[in-house]
């Protein structure tokens, strides 16, 4: 087993801020890496969005459908 430096985060719904519809949904559904440690809740991802994290949730062997790229060039 590998060890990573990094985890899963996924975008977090601001409440009580209206988000513009352009890209709002990609937001979401977008995986961003978390530099461990991590703890389950919300965290700043390594390209600055705040996402929820899952510390079980390792950034090389998770699968998600979409990556940001920028996290995707940072944490490889």
């Amino acid at each position: 087993m590998t060890a990573s430096l990094f985890v899963i985060g996924t975008g977090a719904g601001v409440q009580g801020r209206a988000l513009p519809r352009e890209g709002a949904a990609n937001r979401v559904a977008v995986a961003h890496a978390v530099a461990k440690p991590a703890v389950d809740g919300l965290e700043s991802s390594v390209c600055g969005v705040l996402v929820t994290a899952a510390a079980t949730e390792d950034w090389p062997s998770a699968r998600h459908d979409a990556r940001c790229e920028e996290c995707a060039r940072i944490a490889g």
